[in-house]
């Protein structure tokens, strides 16, 4: 009977502990969400004659791995460069609630930046006090493959990352040609 309770225990507390990415829950995108965020994408880039971007499955796996950092650390940060040689990145967080298109909601985010873009070079004065790189990285004429992915903190906040090769957003440089 000893035995039994004593394997009984050993069986909940390993059941129970050691990994921290138990606590994270990652998630595939659903296709219509992936449908969505480059469809948010690519008429973004059609408004300002630049061409589609495709979906990318390997920067789809390194934006999940980024959107897992994250959500362990419970806390929304950019990689270093150096972690994504040639990629560009958004970020997008939410939390309070559920959303069945977490990709399709960034990128919306992402796009409704242009409200507040002037357009010019990047780091130019005309964009100095507004946040729209995530929408000129969205547009930037080179970058031709985009992947997202989404992971779940324990807390519940929602990370959601997209990588896009190649990169945009040089200094002094056009997103695209006026």
């Amino acid at each position: 009977m000893k035995r039994l309770i004593l394997l009984l225990f050993v069986t909940i507390i390993t059941s129970c502990g050691g990994d921290d990415d138990d606590s994270i829950v990652s998630s595939s995108l659903a296709e219509e969400d992936i449908s969505l965020a480059l469809k948010v994408h690519n008429d973004a880039r059609a408004a300002v004659g630049v061409q589609s971007l495709v979906w990318s499955k390997t920067l789809e796996a390194d934006a999940l791995e980024w959107a897992k950092t994250m959500a362990k650390k419970d806390d929304m940060s950019h990689s270093s460069k150096e972690s994504r040689t040639g990629q560009g990145e958004n970020l997008y967080m939410y939390w309070g609630f559920s959303s069945d298109t977490p990709a399709g909601d960034g990128s919306t985010d992402w796009y409704n930046e242009i409200d507040d873009y002037t357009y010019s070079v990047i780091g130019s004065p005309e964009n100095a006090n507004v946040v729209v790189l995530h929408y000129t990285q969205m547009i930037w004429s080179s970058t031709t493959e985009v992947g997202i992915g989404k992971a779940t903190s324990a807390s519940g906040r929602e990370f959601v990352v997209a990588r896009y090769s190649p990169r945009g957003n040089y200094i002094g440089a056009y997103p695209y040609e006026n």
